[in-house]
């Protein structure tokens, strides 16, 4: 039971003290608002781990996990994993990706600019270019 105790402290702790955080990536400036803009919600576990989740609806999500390496200007690492409706009616399709990037402060409060190498298949392999913009509060 102290065990439990304990564990059910640590899991408030990092609750309550972590650090919210908002993205928004692959804007399209001359259509913010289109369907290729995906924006997330994210929480830093610690000051290393953020888990972050995004929805378009509710059979299209994402959720990813990004470690922030303290190296070469905040670089991070990112795994993330896509649940899209498929067209066919038959279940979702998953995709597991992977994305590695700089965070750099942008100097406006809080503001953070991501430019990223992203593979958004690991069973295509595909990588390109994409960028974010990052808000914490």
């Amino acid at each position: 039971m102290r065990n439990l105790i304990i564990v059910c402290a640590l899991m408030f702790s990092a609750l309550t003290f972590g650090q919210m955080s908002f993205s928004i990536t692959n804007l399209d400036l001359a259509n913010p608002m289109g369907a290729e803009a995906d924006a997330n919600i994210g929480w830093f576990m610690t000051d290393d781990i953020l888990v972050s989740f995004g929805m378009r609806d509710w059979e299209d999500f994402d959720l990813s996990a990004r470690y922030y390496t303290g190296m070469m200007g905040n670089m991070f690492f990112e795994a993330n994993t896509e649940a899209r409706d498929n067209a066919a009616g038959d279940g979702s399709d998953y995709t597991i990706g992977a994305a590695v990037g700089w965070t750099k402060a942008l100097g406006i409060w809080k503001l953070q600019f991501e430019p990223m190498i992203v593979l958004d298949n690991i069973q295509d392999f595909t990588p390109h270019l994409a960028w974010g913009l990052r808000f914490n509060l």
